[in-house]
């Protein structure tokens, strides 16, 4: 969605302002919102009828472009500023389980800190080392035992190590329906994450590498073997996964077996706008990466355009990708972030890294999340088969 993308000190202004300033403005987009889609619906009928492409690709039905236009106006109305509209960072919202498919499952698990595991760029005086909500989730079928129980050992168990996506600043894990379909298509249960979002100084960067190394370690401690661990995300949780690899390479730490990323953030310097047809059709906009990508490295900003940046290449002294893990990519073609993920592919293949890159044809952002094909060709389908190969 075509938006700008605000510089630092546009950012730090809209810090300063009030919760009830950001909720106002949220009701006068939405309302904004309501009405430009009302006098846009005959111009998608007539841009389907014609054959063009402003509101959506060829292949895309009417319905279908309605809904990317009214996802669109959504992020763009809930979004405006610095502080998601729902609470993300007390206790009980973290630990939290909301009301699920009857189908899913889940169970907490408060996870310690891990300071002795923390290093370099994982330390930051405003940044202490917490316990972290993380939660066992898992499908009705999925054979025979629940994570939680059963007869295999520990040792022969795999696991799926899942961050939400978010950009960073809101998401939860059982709220999200990628890790249950993941977990149901290739039987196997799933660890997610519900690591800190950079909404303050002291929840930014690096508070979920530290959560996310705790999470690891703490399944290595219950007897989970590290290559039987999987590493996954999706958007911005896809950046914290990466992210935690590079760390865990760069001190020569346990390594999970593989990764799985879905639509990965990876360019947080990036302004989004060299790319015109992306920049219409996806639903992500640039004003909102550009709030978070400040929030995230506001206490390391000489990181921004490097470590946390991997789609650029340019890594710290220390960091490399040789040694990553096998990984599987799914992004849109139609995606924002695309031309940073396949620079991205493209510096892992480089690096020697078993690459198995899948792009969506005439999709957006994080499309995976939405679908739920699990044909052979499909990007379930395709994870599946990833799985069983490793």
């Amino acid at each position: 969605m075509k938006a700008p993308y605000h510089s630092t000190e546009y950012v730090r202004s809209w810090q300063a302002r009030s919760p009830t300033y950001e909720h106002l403005t949220r009701l006068f987009r939405f309302s904004q919102s309501l009405f430009l889609f009302s006098i846009q619906l005959p111009l998608i009928a007539l841009d389907q009828l014609l054959g063009t492409s402003q509101y959506g690709r060829p292949s895309w039905t009417f319905v279908q472009r309605c809904q990317r236009l009214l996802v669109s106006y959504a992020v763009w109305s809930l979004n405006p500023a610095t502080r998601p509209p729902k609470d993300v960072l007390s206790d009980e919202a973290r630990q939290q389980i909301p009301k699920l498919n009857p189908k899913h499952h889940a169970s907490l698990v408060i996870v310690p800190p891990c300071p002795d595991k923390l290093f370099g760029d994982a330390v930051h005086e405003e940044v202490k080392p917490e316990t972290c909500p993380c939660f066992w989730q898992w499908t009705d079928d999925m054979p025979g035992e629940s994570p939680l129980e059963g007869k295999t050992l520990i040792t022969r168990k795999k696991v799926i190590m899942y961050f939400v996506g978010g950009g960073m600043v809101q998401g939860h894990p059982v709220n999200a329906t990628f890790p249950f379909t993941v977990a149901s298509t290739i039987r196997r249960p799933v660890f997610g994450v519900n690591f800190r979002k950079c909404v303050t100084k002291k929840t930014a960067f690096p508070a979920a590498l530290q959560d996310a190394v705790a999470a690891f370690f703490y399944l290595i401690d219950q007897g989970f073997l590290p290559e039987n661990i999987s590493i996954m995300g999706d958007s911005g949780g896809a950046g914290i996964a990466i992210t935690t690899l590079l760390y865990l390479r760069r001190h020569k730490l346990p390594m999970p077996g593989n990764a799985i990323l879905s639509s990965p953030f990876v360019d947080l310097v990036d302004d989004f706008h060299s790319d015109a047809e992306l920049l219409n059709l996806d639903f992500v906009n640039p004003e909102m990466m550009s709030m978070v990508s400040y929030q995230y490295t506001e206490n390391r900003p000489y990181l921004r355009g490097t470590l946390l940046s991997p789609a650029r290449g340019d890594l710290p002294e220390g960091y490399s990708f040789e040694g990553f893990p096998r990984t599987f990519l799914v992004w849109g073609e139609v995606e924002l972030f695309k031309h940073g993920i396949v620079r991205f592919v493209e510096s892992l293949k480089k690096a020697g890294v078993e690459v198995d890159a899948m792009e969506g044809k005439d999709y957006v952002h994080d499309w995976a999340m939405f679908t739920k094909d699990k044909s052979q060709e499909g990007a379930y389908g395709r994870i599946r088969n990833f799985m069983r190969n490793g």
